[in-house]
């Protein structure tokens, strides 16, 4: 029994000792247990094959949420996109095509919110301000944009198309010699982006300078006639605001059937009908609904704004 007794002893001490290094360990005060607690719950840090196969896989899933979307098939893509943001939270790419594509859904406010997010994470995005820009435009907060590109670039460092939307943050509040100057600068530093230069045009004609509008439209469509057709609406759009009906007719025949020329004629007769303020509007609400985010560039469909 004394032996035994004595054994019971010893297993308690080893407990004790026990414990008293688990406390050694951590620290003998509530610092030193909440410094364990941490570690304990601290993330492992991904290495670099896990990393590769986290953007590989993001990657797919953006290429497959473009698919889609190219299809038509909004819903499914912000779906997919959604999925690529799980993949890769750092990646800048998937959250500007899920924001833009809700945008295009209409879903304006979960639109908004993933756009802060990305701007959160990353202030100096140039796609999220992008897509942030374009999606206060057509919102009706042309302001906001102005205030949210302003504030996150300098003229060294933007990227060009940043200027891009900041031109029709301004053309949508109708000053258009800032809308231009904001298109000037994008041109300076990639002078042959066509958006920008078509951008220009349709700013020009805004303001009732047709001629230096048309001039500019005409240096695009002889720039890339396989790939004119969106400007060719936009130099017959000019004609027809000019009220140039015939040389607007002339330059829609090559890309549209007779009956859908008519249509487009009788449009611009009643854009020359409304106020500029009304014109403006409308001009602005077509080209917006055409506008896209395409990985880093903006894109279109039909217009080439």
């Amino acid at each position: 029994m004394i032996w035994q007794n004595h054994i019971l002893r010893i297993r308690g001490y080893m407990r004790n000792a026990g414990r008293v290094l688990v406390l050694a360990a951590c620290g003998l005060a509530l610092l030193g247990l909440s410094a364990c607690n941490n570690r304990a719950t601290e993330e492992p840090v991904p290495d670099d094959e896990a990393l590769l196969q986290q953007n590989q896989r993001a990657s797919e899933l953006v290429r497959i949420g473009n698919e889609l979307r190219a299809k038509g098939d909004l819903i499914s893509a912000a779906e997919v996109y959604s999925r690529a943001m799980r993949a890769d939270p750092d990646s800048p790419l998937p959250p500007a095509l899920l924001g833009d594509t809700l945008r295009r859904l209409k879903r304006y406010n979960e639109a908004e919110q993933v756009f802060a997010q990305a701007l959160e994470r990353n202030p100096y995005s140039g796609l999220s301000l992008q897509g942030y820009g374009i999606l206060m435009i057509e919102k009706g907060q042309p302001e906001s944009a102005i205030a949210a590109l302003t504030n996150a670039v300098d003229e060294e460092a933007a990227d060009h198309r940043v200027f891009n939307v900041l031109g029709i943050a301004y053309d949508a509040l109708g000053d258009h010699t800032q809308a231009q100057t904001q298109y000037m600068t994008g041109l300076a530093q990639a002078q042959g982006n066509r958006s920008l230069r078509n951008n220009m045009a349709l700013s020009l004609a805004l303001q009732e300078r047709y001629e230096a509008a048309i001039e500019q439209m005409r240096q695009l469509i002889a720039a890339d006639d396989s790939k004119d057709a969106p400007y060719r609406h936009n130099l017959a759009l000019i004609y027809g605001l000019g009220g140039r009906i015939e040389e607007a007719s002339a330059t829609l025949r090559p890309v549209l059937p007779p009956a859908d020329v008519a249509n487009n004629l009788a449009y611009y007769q009643s854009l020359r009908a409304m106020d500029p303020n009304q014109r403006r509007a409308a001009v602005l609400d077509v080209v917006l609904q055409s506008l896209f985010l395409s990985g880093n560039s903006i894109g279109a469909q039909q217009s080439a704004r």
